[in-house]
């Protein structure tokens, strides 16, 4: 069984910290739970996307449930910006850099709920920002996606097998990214698509509540509480 990961005070559990660290530097696929509203999602991905002067970001869109999807974005990131990579599969339309017109040229139009076409999109933006960034830092590329359950109900399978591709991408350049699945804890999807990730958020809102996020971290068995988000 796991253990819970406590706070006291202000400061963090240390068994946590040093394992987000780790995660940090290594690179990471973080899956996202919990049935929640868009507003909550979108909270979720501006603080895993983070705020720093140096980031690259990439966020792939196939939900048709999404109400807004600029609010993914933390406040000091665009669809406009040069750092910003945008996949839009429910609209057909992508947002990229003015200087990746030569990788672009090599993708076929868009289509929805396509997980490969998807991954290999995905694979090609990350290439872009870390040809332009010399070697791209630990974190310094953040990835999105929200959500899998479109990919996972059109093809069980090949939603899989990009799973398993653009994660090990995203760990070669030691990035971090986040997967949004909106569905229960006890989903079975999501017990079957855990062994794909290194840790998992689940979020939750509870009436006249803010709210919560609670992590799990499958490496040292064990789990934080919940904490407001």
């Amino acid at each position: 069984m796991d253990s819970e990961l406590r706070f006291r005070g202000s400061g963090a559990n240390p068994r946590f910290t040093k394992w987000l660290a780790n995660l940090k530097q290594v690179g990471s696929n973080i899956l996202v739970t919990g049935e929640v509203p868009d507003e909550v999602s979108a909270r979720a991905s501006r603080f895993l996307y983070g705020r720093e002067k140096r980031r690259f970001r990439i966020l792939a869109l196939t939900d048709q449930t999404i109400t807004s999807a600029e609010s993914r974005l933390p406040e000091d990131a665009a669809f406009d910006d040069p750092t910003t990579w945008i996949i839009d599969q429910r609209r057909g339309e992508r947002s990229v850099p003015a200087t990746a017109g030569g990788v672009t040229a090599g993708l076929d139009p868009l289509g929805s709920d396509d997980a490969r076409q998807l991954c290999d999109e995905i694979q090609s933006a990350i290439a872009f920002y870390d040809e332009k960034a010399e070697g791209l830092d630990p974190a310094e590329l953040r990835v999105g996606v929200d959500s899998l359950f479109p990919l996972v109900e059109e093809d069980r399978s090949a939603a899989e097998h990009a799973l398993r591709t653009l994660g090990a991408t995203v760990r070669g350049v030691h990035g971090m990214a986040h997967y949004h699945l909106r569905v229960p804890a006890d989903d079975e999807v999501v017990e079957r698509l855990m062994p794909l990730f290194d840790a998992r958020v689940e979020l939750r809102k509870r009436p006249r509540q803010n709210p919560e996020q609670r992590w799990y971290a499958p490496k040292i068995d064990a789990k934080t509480p919940w904490m407001e988000l």
